[in-house]
């Protein structure tokens, strides 16, 4: 792809991103940068709009594979192990750019009488467009499940993952079967623990009668309630067999025994663990949120933070380091002192003090990580910017007339960058870990935020749930160890040793 095409199509993104939002429309892959908040999410936009515009316009004139470059990136590609990883890491950006197409507690689709809704992409839809009495945003998973038990011909079309990787917490009801007597819960073969209820059959959401199962038995208090949900009868039950009963309406409770369905239910209380009935594929967590969706809503945290946390640091290193390596002398010394003294302030504890006192989001995250992340780049540009302004061809511009300006950008830093390429996978890596250390401790994103520290540190606070743990350790290694392969292929790629003779 040339430049010019590169910069048409990040110019257009970033057009149809702002219109899009303008309308408060969530489209997928266009609403990625908004992830992590509105001003992250223009400020993304503004960066892609200058980059687009340079390729645009000047890409053209100034961009220019060198053979040396072409013949570095096509080591690359036959580094099978780096190049391979580096498409798998594509394709999981690109699962991560389509959003709630995937993982969301929007529907996709509506159909109710006759007339289509998406609200998935659209803004928020109440639950009485479709006929329910409550003006709060619809409840897409009960709108489904209405739809089917009343077997009309209305329907929702659900994402693959229907829940939301911020704090979703659904109630997970799962049916109970008796089998020769002895209940058991439908995904478990063991006998039934727990409270165990009835409903109406034409009321689903109420309860008609409650009972407490002790090893697939009734054992302990049981209660009925009749259509206005108030209490009519209570039993105690021992062993599966009733001891006592209290009818509180003077023999009516026995007549409702026909309005009860003739299946049982149970509330799961999370964590729970993996299940295909409710699409629960990870499990959840002990507050009830999908593990699948918090990953995902965590790779799409990560990704926006490495290209914020990326840009950056360099920037930041490539002005401070070629600034001095290219003019040394005493702004060098001094710098390089001011580098030393703020390269060790105990960053800790800086940002414990900003999260006692704010509730930091992931721009102001990333943000403080970056001042404290820099340095690195800056003593690798400035060693290279030292190299290269004692080399021939710089001293050959100055005695030309070239200007400062003119060294530095056309020469000296064309010369110097080619160093980020090799830093980059190692700074994503960077800042990944770091997210995932300051939410393990507690000082990083807000609760509600889908977090890979968190589900760590709440996965090794309780090992009865591995399905936490193992997910969120599964994950976030994946990811590294690619990242990690890319990294050491590019290095290999970009040595210059590969392609310099020494005579």
């Amino acid at each position: 792809m040339s430049p010019r095409t590169t910069g048409l199509s990040l110019l257009l993104y970033a057009v149809l991103g702002a219109l899009f939002r303008g309308l408060s429309l969530t489209v997928p892959v266009f609403k990625v940068p908004f992830l992590g908040g509105a001003g992250l999410g223009w400020a993304l936009l503004a960066l892609i709009v200058l980059a687009g515009a340079w390729l645009l316009f000047a890409g053209p004139k100034q961009w220019h594979w060198s053979p040396l470059t072409r013949k570095q990136f096509r080591r690359f590609r036959e580094i099978k192990r780096g190049y391979v990883s580096f498409l798998l890491l594509l394709g999981l950006v690109g699962v991560a750019s389509l959003d709630n197409l995937i993982v969301g507690k929007r529907a996709l689709l509506v159909r109710y009488e006759g007339r289509f809704y998406f609200p998935f992409v659209t803004n928020v839809i109440p639950a009485t467009t479709f006929g329910l009495k409550d003006e709060a945003e619809t409840d897409y998973r009960a709108l489904n499940k209405q739809f089917q038990e009343a077997k009309s011909a209305n329907w929702v079309l659900m994402p693959l993952v229907p829940y939301d990787p911020k704090l979703d917490t659904p109630a997970m009801i799962e049916p109970v079967l008796l089998r020769e007597g002895i209940a058991y819960r439908a995904s478990e073969s063991k006998p039934f623990d727990g409270r165990a209820y009835t409903v109406f059959k034409d009321k689903p959401g109420q309860k008609r009668q409650e009972w407490i199962f002790r090893h697939g038995q009734k054992q302990g208090e049981m209660q009925g309630w009749d259509a206005n949900n108030e209490l009519v009868e209570k039993a105690a039950y021992a062993e599966g067999k009733r001891t006592a009963y209290t009818d509180f309406t003077e023999g009516k409770a026995a007549a409702l025994e026909t309005q009860a369905s003739d299946q049982l239910f149970t509330v799961v209380y999370p964590p729970s663990p993996p299940s295909w009935t409710h699409r629960h594929f990870l499990g959840t967590t002990s507050m009830g949120g999908d593990v699948l969706a918090i990953l995902y809503g965590g790779w799409q945290q990560a990704i926006i933070a490495a290209l914020l946390f990326v840009t950056f640091v360099f920037v930041m290193g490539v002005a401070v380091g070629g600034t001095l390596g290219y003019f040394g002398g005493a702004l060098d010394l001094i710098g390089m002192r001011l580098i030393e003294i703020w390269s060790v302030l105990p960053f800790l504890f800086i940002v414990m003090i900003v999260s006692s006192i704010i509730s930091p989001n992931l721009f102001l995250l990333v943000i403080i990580i970056s001042l404290f992340s820099w340095m690195g780049t800056t003593i690798y540009i400035r060693t290279a910017a030292m190299k290269e302004k004692a080399r021939d061809y710089v001293a050959s511009a100055r005695l030309l007339g070239a200007s400062t300006g003119r060294i530095i950008f056309r020469h000296i830093l064309p010369n110097s960058i080619a160093i980020l390429v090799t830093l980059a996978p190692f700074e994503v890596s960077a800042i990944i870990t770091s997210l995932a250390a300051l939410d393990y401790l507690g000082f990083g994103l807000p609760p509600e935020e889908p977090s890979w520290g968190r589900l760590l540190r709440e996965g090794t606070e309780d090992f009865n749930y591995p399905w936490i743990v193992s997910s969120a350790f599964v994950a976030m290694t994946t990811v590294l160890v690619l990242v990690t392969f890319v990294g050491e292929a590019v290095r290999e790629a970009f040595d210059p040793k590969k392609f310099t003779t020494y005579r």
